[in-house]
C-alpha cells in the first residue's frame, strides 16, 4: 500500500523516511464503535500540496 503525506501529498516510504503517524476519527456510531483513519506526514518540513514545481511525469 502506498502511503502519501497528509501534508505535501508525496509518497512516503516509512521504512526509509521518518514520519509521524496520525490517527483521525472516520466515523463514530450511537453505540460508541468508533473507525480510525491512519495517516503519516514527513518529520522533516515538507513545502504545502499545489506549491511545489511539477514533477515530470512518464509513460511505465
Amino acid at each position: 500500500m502506498i502511503q502519501l503525506c497528509e501534508r505535501c501529498f508525496a509518497p512516503v516510504d516509512p521504512a526509509t523516511e521518518r514520519v509521524y503517524r496520525l490517527s483521525h476519527i472516520d466515523h463514530a456510531d450511537a453505540a460508541g464503535e468508533v473507525r480510525w483513519r491512519e495517516a503519516v506526514v514527513h518529520v522533516a518540513a515538507c513545502v504545502p500540496a499545489g506549491t511545489g514545481a511539477p514533477v515530470e511525469r512518464r509513460a511505465a
